[in-house]
């Protein structure tokens, strides 16, 4: 775990530091795509660095990220599918309705969905899921992890007291690469 930790920790400083990553490191991709690929690698690694209780993941043996609404990423997270975090299996899913999401340990949800966002955190954070966004205020409504875009550059704020009400444990090392941290 701590060779992990280091190697996403070099991995963020080579990147840019202080939890950015620049978008223009991320590959030799289309501009309009490069920014979620961004975004997904960062779902990815948000698996290896936050705790679920013992009785909280969904599916024993997998981790699901869910997407709920039009989804941004296009197959950004495809090559996330089937890899492990944890020791589990990640599984991607789509979701078209918040009533679909129970089974879910991540829960990103898209811009599309920022209409019904008081709905989605409710019954989210009523349960042991993660959730993530890309939305100005998520973290301030009560979600978890809030991925931001500034000045070409990938970064993410923490609200610790959300994860902690939903029994989640966000690692230290994570936290200190958060742009904000909300206790």
């Amino acid at each position: 775990m701590q060779r992990l930790a280091g190697a996403l920790m070099l991995l963020f400083a080579l990147w840019g530091g202080t939890g950015c990553w620049s978008v223009s490191a991320a590959a030799a991709s289309p501009p309009a795509s490069s920014e979620y690929q961004v975004k997904a690698a960062f779902l990815y690694n948000f698996m290896k660095f936050v705790e679920w209780p013992s009785d909280g993941l969904a599916t024993p043996g997998t981790i699901c990220l869910g997407i709920l609404g039009r989804d941004p990423f296009d197959d950004a997270l495809d090559e996330f599918k089937g890899k492990l975090a944890k020791g589990r299996k990640v599984v991607v899913l789509h979701f078209r309705s918040v009533e679909e999401v129970k089974g879910c340990d991540i829960l990103f949800i898209c811009p599309s969905e920022k209409g019904r966002l008081s709905q989605i955190l409710k019954l989210a954070n009523n349960s042991r899921m993660l959730t993530v966004a890309d939305q100005e205020g998520f973290c301030e409504a009560g979600g978890m992890i809030n991925l931001l875009f500034i000045k070409n550059r990938v970064g993410f704020e923490v609200n610790v007291a959300a994860a902690s009400r939903a029994k989640l444990r966000v690692s230290s090392q994570l936290l200190k690469l958060a742009r904000n941290v909300f206790e």
